[in-house]
């Protein structure tokens, strides 16, 4: 019988990976997601998400959850606004 063991989980993501995933944010804001511990490809649906409309029109059809929402929540409240605002 083979069990899955913790060689067979993903391992968080590390500070430079959540930057070449997020891009320049401030360093407190990678601490904090680091402080979830999530994998690369949570940080990056994560960061997905918040940069796409999609949260906005399907927020009831799919909903992210885990760490990946963690991310997500700490993401948008950091996150500049894209609507036009930086123009």
């Amino acid at each position: 019988m083979h069990s899955q063991t913790a060689s067979g989980a993903q391992q968080p993501a590390t500070a430079n990976e959540i930057r070449q995933i997020i891009g320049p944010f401030e360093d407190d804001v990678v601490v904090k997601i680091l402080d979830v511990h999530p994998t690369s490809a949570e940080v990056l649906n994560a960061f997905t998400w918040l940069r796409s409309d999609e949260h906005l029109q399907r927020r009831l059809a799919h909903e992210l959850h885990g760490r990946t929402a963690q991310v997500f929540e700490i993401l948008d409240q950091e996150y500049p606004e894209i609507d036009g605002s930086l123009m």
